[in-house]
């Protein structure tokens, strides 16, 4: 303790200001830690007439401090492994890019570990294709989107199912018995969805969506397409029946675009308000005729110069695809 005594009272002597140190030292009790504070005191003239020393055991707090470091590390240790978990799930951009050559995924998680995916699965000339946004983000939206992603491909891979209403309809089944939902009406989560079912040999795109929709330029001209009104999942519309599937002919240089709520949702702007759908049809008239990655390009800049300063608000998905 002397020896921290000394060292606090030779920085207060070259420099005329408060010091501080940590010493440790043994005692009957084991390891000890002592906060050393060197306080200078000055006569009339303002020169350095004294040094008062004042010491603290600060072991206990010490361990405190200690122990809620190793939880941290713990605690971010387990979620850069559930990354790489949520990320050795994701559709391999390789795998996409040659099935839909103009395409692109923007995709911008709020935390480490987000609660939207893409999902993405090709069976012969059918590409199936969904922008998933579940309940939260972090930790429980991740946690969320396992379970939508498994359930998914269980529904189209092994059930065979590849009309989106008819696929949605049995998504929201699935979640619902997972969640327990129908036992318990106190838990409300779920996740909003939309999906395209797309055969390149005839362009024709089938759309089936829970509260987001799909926007086209078809010909040059922008149409949209809503989503039914309800989640996937949540517990709340016990009696909703079929999801909505909609047909759609597309031609060569027409393209469709469609995005979890976060897109839109982000708060930002001169007036600090939401990015809105407004802005985003108002994009993709303007990027409609360039390269799919020239198009994410422009949503990409406009968004973040919307956002500037301002926290993200959400996870971010948004996908485009032209044919």
């Amino acid at each position: 303790i002397l020896e921290g005594w000394l060292r606090v009272v030779e920085e207060v002597n070259s420099t005329n200001e408060k010091a501080s140190a940590e010493v440790d030292f043994s005692s009957e009790m084991g390891k000890r830690v002592m906060q050393v504070n060197a306080i200078p005191e000055f006569d009339e003239s303002n020169k350095l007439e004294s040094v008062l020393v004042v010491s603290h055991d600060i072991t206990d707090r010490k361990m405190i401090e200690l122990e809620i470091q190793n939880k941290n590390k713990k605690i971010t240790e387990s979620i850069n492994y559930a990354k790489r978990i949520q990320n050795a799930i994701l559709p391999n951009s390789r795998v996409i890019n040659k099935a839909l050559p103009e395409s692109f995924i923007l995709y911008k998680p709020r935390d480490v570990v987000s609660g939207d995916f893409p999902w993405f699965v090709q069976i012969k000339e059918d590409i199936f294709i969904a922008a998933v946004d579940c309940t939260g983000h972090g930790v429980p939206g991740a946690l969320l989107s396992l379970i939508g992603y498994f359930l998914l491909n269980d529904i189209v891979r092994s059930r065979k199912i590849t009309e989106p209403g008819k696929i949605l309809d049995l998504l929201d089944e699935g979640v619902t018995t997972t969640l327990r939902q129908d036992e318990d009406a106190t838990t409300k989560d779920g996740m909003d969805i939309a999906l395209c079912k797309i055969n390149l040999i005839n362009g024709e795109v089938e759309y089936a969506g829970a509260h987001r929709p799909l926007y086209l330029m078809k010909n040059g001209t922008m149409e949209e397409v809503k989503g039914n009104k309800f989640p996937i999942g949540g517990g709340i519309f016990k009696n909703q029946t079929n999801f909505t599937n909609t047909r759609i002919k597309l031609e060569k240089g027409d393209s469709i675009y469609f995005s979890s709520d976060g897109f839109p949702d982000q708060f930002g702007g001169p007036e600090g308000r939401k990015f809105g759908p407004k802005k985003v049809r108002e994009i993709i008239e303007q990027v409609h005729k360039l390269s799919m990655p020239e198009a994410m390009a422009v949503f990409d800049q406009q968004w973040e110069g919307w956002r500037g300063e301002t926290k993200q608000t959400d996870d971010v998905l948004l996908i485009g695809i032209k044919f």
